[in-house]
């Protein structure tokens, strides 16, 4: 293989490199997408295929992007789904519950429905209740998809940690000698980013923030639920179980232990006493841009041309999806960038 060519070689197999090599195929390029199938930022977080009205206060590009290209997921998030296929909206008070109307309105998002509080099964029934377009999937079941839609379209795959090497002179980028040698090589590997490039001399702005969330086993509910006022509890079905999350107290996480006292807590205000029994914490990382300007649900850098405060790379291009949901937007992104 060291003297074949390709137009594009994807460095990473999660969500974002799999679309962005089926994009790639499908606008006529030669590409090879290879990975380490260690789960990524998106597989070892939560699953959920989001319409953007959680987000449409607070981010509402990030809310526009998920609402706008979602449903190019199709069947392959269907065949993905736990539980119901939509999800709830819920507000302890009705004083926050026009701001997200206004919002849902002006992100262009459809299919959210009004319900009556007393029928979503709760023991204390909320003051709002909405039925929103969202539901939770299991990604590594969606990812054996996208596998196969990738093959399908004609994209190989291979299962190879890559390092990548950076020439002092020319800038130019090489993933090792036994991989083919590319025209422009995506680096799509999500959390693991800010390493890969690090350890080949590329300065860059990247950051990696640590999330708490919890994974319970034991009857909960099949409807993801999201409680959007007060501390934004969100309860994603799984395989065995829920999984649970709250955002950082002013955006940052504390220990451990102070970490599973509050996800207990919320469960146990909703009455989920039997999943906060069984509750146990895990930490996740997300990898973000500090560049200004970054498109927040599909970040692209060109290193060919490189912003304020990265190394140039003659042949490389960094991507970095907000959202699983907005993969294929990402996608788009860098494909336009290398035809």
């Amino acid at each position: 293989m060291p003297d074949e060519r390709v137009d594009v070689l994807v460095v990473g197999s999660g969500l974002c490199g799999l679309t962005t090599a089926v994009t790639a195929a499908r606008r006529g390029l030669r590409v090879l997408c290879l990975g380490d199938e260690l789960p990524g930022a998106s597989l070892a977080n939560f699953g959920q295929y989001h319409s953007g009205a959680v987000y449409a206060p607070v981010l509402p590009a990030v809310a526009r992007d998920c609402w706008q290209h979602r449903n190019r997921w199709g069947d392959l998030v269907q065949t993905a789904r736990v539980g119901e296929s939509t999800g709830l909206a819920l507000f302890h008070a009705t004083d926050t519950v026009d701001r997200y109307r206004h919002a849902w309105s002006e992100a262009g998002i459809e299919g959210v429905e009004e319900v009556d509080p007393r029928t979503v099964g709760h023991v204390t029934p909320p003051a709002a209740a909405f039925r929103i377009p969202d539901h939770s999937v299991n990604l590594a079941a969606l990812r054996v998809r996208l596998v196969e839609l990738a093959h399908a379209t004609g994209v190989p795959t291979a299962r190879e940690a890559v390092t990548l090497r950076r020439a002092a002179d020319s800038t130019l980028v090489s993933a090792g000698w036994s991989i083919p040698q590319a025209r422009v090589v995506v680096l799509a590997t999500g959390a693991a980013t800010p390493g890969i490039l690090s350890r080949a001399g590329i300065q860059h702005t990247l950051h990696v923030r640590c999330i708490a969330w919890g994974r319970a086993t034991g009857a909960g509910t099949k409807t993801l639920t999201y409680w959007l006022d007060g501390d934004l509890l969100a309860i994603s079905p799984d395989l065995n179980g829920v999984r649970v999350g709250l955002p950082g107290l002013t955006g940052m996480y504390g220990t451990t232990a102070t970490e599973h006292t509050r996800l207990r807590v919320a469960l146990g205000q909703r009455g989920f006493d039997s999943l906060a029994s069984s509750l146990e914490l895990l930490w996740g990382t997300v990898c973000e841009p500090a560049t200004p300007h970054a498109d927040p649900s599909a970040a692209v850098i060109d290193l060919r041309d490189p912003p304020a405060g990265w190394s140039p790379a003659a042949n490389l291009v960094v991507a970095l999806p907000g959202k699983w949901t907005t993969a294929w937007h990402c996608a788009d992104r860098v494909v336009d960038a290398l035809m």
